[in-house]
């Protein structure tokens, strides 16, 4: 009986057909492959560890990880972390500036992910995720769900954050396979808008299998269709520049030693959005339009080091160290959008300004921040696949400690000392996963200033240090009766001090927000090397912080309770030879059980993507000629105001965005076969469109059609 019987046989009876399972925590090693032609892109990975902090085949884990990897990153050619992450249905951002509370965070599953972090361990800092280059990634994982469990709560250092999930960053670094070498240069251009784009990635074997260095470097000029109209008409375009040397070292078969450093800079024209009202631009602005004067900038530099040790200990275990230092400063000016509240409810009704003014602003905001964060880390890895009665076992064993400072905002030092404990234990077709995470934090002490709104006259507290512990269990379940179906569920909780606010009495509270998830799915692999994946969750929120403003100063009380429940399918994996693909939707319901509209569209309830792409193997005229598409669709969303409802009128319309690309290696016209032209069109139709939002008066506008030129080589 086929596998395709076996599928049909299953459905249709619902019972169970008994195979020997896979082994769950194998590693293999695979000899080098000779590919022909053009290699077909992979969609979906081999192997994750974001979700267990071990590498694991996607199927076996009892959570959701969504992969965009290398191949993917290269054919969409994403500019930034958030253009990438839109091609995962689910998740959304709270506006590309640096002027929102989290800068370059993501909401996931309808509630706040916690802050970007390198290999799923250190966060990459403040706002870095708004002007980091993808080309820089070997893949970005993204754990759905709350993850105190596995790598800590952020959200002392972050409000309410990490219910949703994470999201995690691999960095590429120096590798001892080989010797090679990669250019990229890509143009476009649009109506109001171009962008030069240029990228090298150099690695060097300089002792065979023990000694290699690697240097990756990119420039990035874009000239925003934002940039040409309005009051920052004619502004300078952006310039950033990024470089990323790294090296590594094997001085015997177990030990291998290196260096991961990433160096930014990035200068820009800024932009903080525009009013929307019935899903157009409001207030008599344009959809490409900025109030921003021509001379408002917004300038970022970041340092990044990651010095690292692997040690195969025996043949079951593996010892990994590591640390990091993180530094971003940066600083900004931009003009505001208008918001007035004696006029709010004119422009609700009407969506204009009653002073008819098309231009009015609030006051300009200058500001300039230093972030710095110290991570130092060991994870104990121990795998034993034959134990006693047919057991298998993975225990993972991770002490860390993190340090974190900032000049501004929630700024007081925060230290986060964490043990993570994780066990996965197997028999036959099921396997238990069962973890805790400890974390205690110690808040420094601070001294916060506040300003009398009538006097004018400053005040000046002086708050002792803060200590906190919070405890986050995980359990997880995995059965696979046959090698094509794996059913799985999950139970996390996440618990986390909030740390940094004040009250209405001028205390310093610091009661625990908790999170807990409740999911279960089922994945299926119609045909080899092509999964299918269903999950159902539940998120429950307590006691997360809730503004209020009394006078001009702005306090927090701690009653908030948000739920998120939702849908999630996926397909991943090849479909034929030649043809790869992978689709995404996702359904979710936002509730706050505390605010006067409960349940609301605070993010879509229904976002798709489907991204494809087809290599030619049929006849001389196409052979090797790859094409590649994407389509993503966002339904309907309103506007808010700290994430909270404000009208009925304030609403996103449902999007439709579709990208189409072609790659042509030069072989097809005698020329170098290393070297490949690709052709692309972004937002082919030229959909009008909101990307994000901070508040519903600056919301920012997706870029127009663009028609994309490259070339790419290696040698």
């Amino acid at each position: 009986m086929n596998r395709h019987s076996l599928i049909t046989l299953l459905l249709a009876t619902g019972g169970a057909a008994l195979a020997e399972p896979a082994a769950t925590n194998r590693v293999v090693e695979l000899d080098s492959v000779l590919v022909e032609g053009t290699p077909l892109s992979k969609y979906r990975p081999e192997t994750v560890s974001g979700g267990t902090l071990t590498d694991l085949p996607p199927e076996k884990l009892p959570t959701v990880v969504d992969t965009l990897t290398e191949d993917f990153i290269r054919e969409h050619n994403p500019t930034d972390l958030h253009d990438l992450l839109r091609y995962v249905p689910g998740i959304e951002t709270g506006g590309k500036s640096l002027l929102i509370r989290q800068p370059g965070t993501f909401s996931i599953r309808g509630m706040g992910g916690s802050e970007p972090a390198f290999d799923g361990v250190v966060p990459i800092g403040s706002g870095a995720g708004l002007f980091m280059d993808p080309f820089l990634m070997e893949r970005v994982e993204v754990v759905k769900g709350p993850v105190g469990s596995l790598t800590g709560g952020a959200g002392a250092q972050q409000n309410n954050s990490g219910a949703g999930g994470s999201v995690n960053l691999y960095l590429k670094g120096a590798h001892l396979r080989e010797s090679e070498r990669q250019v990229q240069a890509n143009t476009s251009v649009g109506r109001r808008t171009w962008r030069q784009r240029g990228m090298v990635d150099a690695n060097e074997v300089v002792i065979e299998d023990a000694f290699a260095v690697r240097a990756i470097g990119t420039f990035d000029f874009f000239s925003p269709a934002y940039a040409n109209g309005g009051s920052q008409k004619g502004a300078d375009p952006r310039q950033s520049y990024t470089l990323a040397p790294s090296f590594v070292w094997a001085p015997s078969e177990s030990v291998t030693i290196g260096l991961k450093t990433m160096f930014q800079k990035t200068d820009q024209p800024s932009y903080i959005g525009i009013p929307v009202w019935h899903g157009r631009p409001a207030a008599g602005y344009g959809w490409y339009e900025s109030s921003c004067r021509k001379g408002d900038r917004t300038t970022y530099e970041a340092m990044y080091l990651n010095p690292y040790a692997d040690w195969q200990v025996t043949d079951d275990w593996l010892l990994k160290l590591g640390g990091a230092f993180t530094f971003s400063d940066w600083e900004q000016q931009t003009r505001e959008p208008y918001m007035n509240a004696a006029e709010a409810e004119d422009f609700y009704r009407t969506g204009e300004w009653p002073s008819g003014e098309k231009y009015m602003t609030s006051t300009f905001s200058k500001s300039a921040r230093i972030n710095r964060n110290y991570n130092l880390y060991a994870r104990s890895v121990y795998t034993k696949e034959e134990l006693p009665g047919g057991f298998r076992n993975s225990l993972v064993v991770q002490p860390d400690f993190s340090y974190r400072e900032s000049t501004s905002g929630f700024g007081a030092p925060v230290s986060r000392y964490g043990l993570t404990v994780q066990d996965s234990v197997g028999w036959g077709w099921v396997t238990l996963l069962g973890g805790v995470r400890v974390d205690w934090f110690r808040e420094n002490a601070q001294t916060v200033a506040s300003v009398n709104a009538k006097t004018k006259a400053t005040t000046y507290t002086h708050y002792r240090h803060c200590d906190e512990t919070a405890v986050s269990p995980r359990g997880g379940l995995t059965v696979q009766p046959l090698d094509w179906l794996v059913f799985f569920a999950n139970l996390s909780e996440t618990r986390t001090p909030t740390l940094g606010y004040r009250d209405a009495d001028g205390s310093r509270p610091t009661d625990p927000w908790t999170a807990r998830q409740y999911e279960g799915g089922v994945r299926v692999s119609p045909w080899e090397k092509l999964w299918l994946s269903a999950s159902y969750y539940f998120i429950d929120q307590e006691n997360t912080p809730v503004a209020e403003t009394i006078g001009s100063d702005t306090f927090y009380r701690f009653e908030g309770e948000n739920e998120s429940q939702g849908v999630e399918l996926s397909l991943t994996g090849d479909l034929t030879a030649n043809w790869t693909v992978m689709a995404m939707y996702a359904y979710n319901r936002y509730r706050d059980c505390t605010a006067a509209s409960e349940v609301f569209r605070r993010n879509p309830n229904h976002t798709f993507s489907l991204s494809t792409s087809y290599r030619f193997d049929c006849c001389d005229l196409l052979k090797d000629v790859v094409i590649g598409g994407a389509y993503r669709f966002r339904s309907k969303s309103f506007a808010t105001f700290r994430g909270t409802f404000v009208d009925e009128n304030l609403y996103f319309d449902q999007s439709h965005v579709v990208d189409v690309n072609v790659s042509i290696p030069l072989s097809k016209v005698g020329l170098s076969e290393d070297w490949t032209v690709t052709l692309g069109i972004r937002n082919l139709f030229g959909e009008k469109y909101f990307e994000s939002a901070r508040h519903y008066y600056e919301c920012l506008v997706g870029e127009p059609r663009t028609f994309e030129i490259g070339l790419r080589g290696k040698f």
